[in-house]
């Protein structure tokens, strides 16, 4: 466990670094200056490794629940199956356009991100003791909860970076020439 905890938090560590340097290029990007609020340039490359931090936020509670039983197994199902019509529906609402000259594309801000990062921080904090007073019904349901956000992530990275792709014309930034 002390070694899986280890190398889960280098990952994160890892991530964070490479994170960091891609949220900094957005904000560098020239685009992001004439953005309204509530908006900002995400490099598209940072959506695509979003469903990866799920995994490896999520998933070592995720795989000790599903090892549990079949009914486990079918929660996580569950939790996966209603996660991916939350990210296609997040990727819709948060999709604004495609910037392609800058590999990157504009989000609008939603109360939804900070929400799923909250339920997994609350996840993650209180697994120990859900584990203590586990009964079926308590764990059933974390592992549905643990589930949902890798579908999210999954859907919704999957849907950006097929907007990003199909997006034919690069939108000038607020009728701006570029």
């Amino acid at each position: 466990m002390q070694t899986e905890n280890s190398v889960q938090l280098v990952l994160v560590v890892l991530f964070a670094i490479v994170a960091s340097a891609l949220v900094r290029k957005g904000r560098a990007d020239p685009l992001a200056a004439n953005l309204p609020p509530r908006q900002r340039i995400r490099p598209i490359l940072l959506e695509m490794l979003d469903p990866l931090l799920a995994i490896v936020v999520v998933g070592p509670v995720l795989a000790h629940e599903l090892n549990l039983n079949t009914w486990h197994v079918l929660a996580g199902l569950i939790g996966i199956s209603v996660g991916i019509p939350i990210g296609l529906l997040r990727s819709r609402v948060q999709f604004v356009r495609a910037t392609k000259s800058s590999r990157s594309v504009v989000l609008t801000r939603s109360r939804a991100e900070y929400a799923l990062v909250i339920l997994l921080v609350i996840l993650r904090s209180s697994q120990d003791s859900i584990r203590q007073n586990h009964t079926t019904s308590i764990t059933l349901l974390l592992a549905m909860l643990l589930a949902l956000p890798i579908g999210e992530s999954f859907a919704r990275s999957v849907s950006m970076v097929n907007k990003y792709h199909t997006s034919t014309v690069e939108s000038p930034s607020m009728g701006l020439s570029e």
